[in-house]
């Protein structure tokens, strides 16, 4: 099932359109970042946000709230049909999004094809026979893992020219150390339509956000010293550490098919300097009473729900 909303126009269904009146758009600490003068020029010749752009950024969010409101009801239909057929016993059900999406963080009208964690980072909710009940998990997956996934699920092997992995493992009570899953993973995007970002490939590792701009340009961030991407590092890093960040990112850019799969496991960096991010757990409820958990990045990365519905 693919719903259109939240995407633009974000419309809600009449018996939701007053809901969320008060309702402001989140302001962390890249929202209207004060000074972004080190980030590449599509970033640093942007002014502040205004009071219309304010307006505008709350307005957008309060009704992709209320047009989710209808998607919600969907869901739990759905889990309803399923759980009055007897049929939940035997289901696995994945809840997620192709994108992440900003609005306002680092002075940037809404969008959704950055390289920054907001648009890289997106739900995933997992549910399912044997999935166990509020686990966690910090390994690096991507959005090219599901058709391995579902492949797995239906006892298929896909085809050597598939990419991704399946997330089975994962999805066990005893799933496999963090260091022996991916140590990196590819982002891409191409300039399409005036305002979207210069064509870029980005690395991203458990603590490092890497970009190579076509425009020649560079971001690189250390996520745990910085996790809302403030200060671009390229300038002062480390010049290994940059060349190795490089290297991978050239392998992993010309790379095909499951040959992809031994390049995203080599240890990027083995150097003293390099420490993997161990995700923390956030909590939450939903019908089953499971947690929310973080497995970290999907291509666009994803905060996966583990559970079972009973």
């Amino acid at each position: 099932m693919a719903p259109y909303a939240p995407h633009k126009p974000s419309t809600p269904a009449p018996r939701h359109a007053r809901l969320f009146a008060n309702v402001q758009a989140p302001q962390g600490p890249s929202f209207d970042e004060e000074d972004v003068s080190d980030k590449p020029a599509w970033v640093s010749t942007r002014r502040r946000l205004n009071r219309s752009d304010l307006a505008e950024i709350d307005r957008e969010y309060r009704n992709r709230l209320r047009s989710l409101q209808a998607v919600d009801e969907m869901v739990a239909s759905l889990i309803g049909a399923l759980q009055a057929s007897g049929a939940i016993s035997n289901t696995y059900l994945f809840f997620t999004s192709d994108n992440g999406y900003h609005q306002g963080q680092h002075r940037l009208p809404a969008g959704k094809t950055t390289a920054y964690e907001e648009d890289i980072r997106v739900p995933l909710f997992v549910i399912g026979p044997g999935v166990p009940v509020g686990a966690s998990r910090a390994h690096l997956t991507l959005n090219t893992d599901l058709a391995p996934t579902f492949a797995a699920l239906a006892g298929a092997v896909p085809p050597d020219f598939v990419e991704g992995r399946s997330l089975l493992p994962l999805l066990a009570s005893d799933p496999p150390a963090v260091e022996d899953w991916r140590a990196c993973v590819l982002i891409e995007h191409k300039t399409l339509e005036i305002g979207d970002p210069p064509t870029y490939e980005a690395l991203r590792t458990p603590q490092f956000l890497y970009v190579e701009y076509t425009t020649g340009e560079h971001e690189f961030y250390d996520l745990i010293l910085d996790p809302y991407e403030l200060e671009n590092r390229y300038a002062s890093a480390d010049a290994g550490l940059l060349r190795g960040l490089h290297q991978q990112l050239s392998a992993l850019r010309q790379c095909q098919g499951a040959a992809c799969g031994p390049l995203e496991d080599t240890p990027l960096l083995a150097q003293s300097w390099y420490f993997p991010v161990i995700a923390s757990q956030q909590t939450g409820k939903l019908p089953s009473q499971a947690a929310w958990v973080n497995l970290g990045p999907l291509r666009a990365f994803k905060q996966i729900w583990l559970g079972e519905l009973e």
